[in-house]
C-alpha cells in the first residue's frame, strides 16, 4: 500500500488542539482568580481578600483591621447577628478605602473616654475579675467621675459602677454588638442593653435620651444615649453594667 496522504485538515488538527487547550487553561485561570472564597479575589464584583475569624476577634475589630466598616462586611457575607461569629468562620472582606473611623487616631489607637479621679480602691477590688480568662476588653462608656463601685452599697449588692456627668454628656457603646433593648426599664429609668461576642452584655441606665433602637448593630465607640437622671436616680450619672453568662461582672476588671 502507498504512503497515505495527509490533507490540508489533517496537518491543521494539532494546531486547532493546540489553541483550544490553551483558551481553556486561560479560562480556568480567571475562574480560580474572580472565585470567592479565595484570597485575592472578589465576590459580587468587589476586590478583597479572605478573613478567618480567630478567637476574640468581632467584626469591629476585624473591620479596623483592613479599613472596611463592620456594617459592609456584615451585609457582604450575609451576617444578621455579628455577635455570633465562630472561630474559623470565613469571612470575605472587600478592599478598604484606607479610611480610618472617627473615633481611631492615627496610631490605630481608638479615642475613647478616660475615667478621673482615684481608682487604685476599686481597681484593686477588681483584681479577681482581672485575673478570670476572658477574650474581651471593654472601653469606657463615658467621660465621668467614678461615684460608685460595684458590691454592697447601702446594705444591698450594686451590680454596677456610677459614672458621674453633666446632663446630656454622651455615652458611647463599649464594645461592638447588637441592641437587644432600648427604653424605659424600671427603676433603670431610659436604658440602653448590648449583647457582645462571647456571651457578654453590657448596660447603661438613668439616660436622658437614647440615640439607637432595638435590633441594631453598633460599633466600639459609637454613640447610644445621653447622660441623664431618669428612674432612680438622685443626680446625672451612667449607671454601667457588665454581665457574662447572667452573672454581674465587677465592670473595672474589663476596662483599661
Amino acid at each position: 500500500m502507498g504512503t497515505p496522504i495527509r490533507t490540508c485538515s489533517d496537518r491543521a488538527a494539532p494546531a486547532r488542539l493546540a489553541r483550544l487547550s490553551l483558551v481553556a487553561m486561560l479560562a480556568a485561570a480567571l475562574v480560580l482568580a474572580v472565585a470567592p472564597g479565595c484570597a485575592g479575589g472578589g465576590r459580587r464584583g468587589h476586590p478583597g481578600v479572605i478573613h478567618h475569624v480567630a478567637r476574640g476577634e468581632n467584626l469591629y475589630r476585624i473591620g479596623l483591621r483592613y479599613g472596611v466598616p463592620a456594617k459592609e462586611i456584615a451585609r457582604l457575607n450575609g451576617i444578621r447577628d455579628v455577635t455570633e461569629l465562630r472561630v474559623g468562620q470565613r469571612l470575605f472582606i472587600p478592599k478598604g478605602d484606607g479610611k480610618r473611623p472617627a473615633n481611631v487616631s492615627a496610631r490605630g489607637k481608638e479615642s475613647e473616654p478616660r475615667l478621673s479621679g482615684n481608682t487604685a480602691e476599686a481597681r484593686r477590688r477588681a483584681d479577681k475579675s482581672r485575673k478570670e480568662k476572658r477574650s474581651i476588653e471593654f472601653a469606657w462608656p463615658v467621660r465621668g467621675k467614678l461615684s460608685s463601685k460595684f458590691g454592697r452599697r447601702w446594705g444591698r449588692n450594686h451590680e454596677g459602677i456610677d459614672l458621674s456627668a453633666p446632663t446630656g454628656t454622651p455615652i458611647f457603646a463599649a464594645e461592638a454588638g447588637r441592641v437587644i433593648f432600648a427604653g424605659r426599664k424600671g427603676g433603670y429609668g431610659k436604658a440602653v442593653v448590648v449583647k457582645h461576642a462571647g456571651q457578654y452584655k453590657t448596660l447603661y441606665a438613668h439616660a436622658s435620651k437614647l440615640v439607637v433602637r432595638t435590633g441594631q448593630f453598633v460599633e466600639r465607640g459609637q454613640k447610644i444615649a445621653e447622660v441623664g437622671s431618669t428612674g432612680r436616680s438622685t443626680a446625672p450619672h451612667l449607671h454601667f453594667e457588665v454581665v457574662r453568662g447572667g452573672t454581674k461582672q465587677n465592670p473595672l476588671g474589663y476596662l483599661p
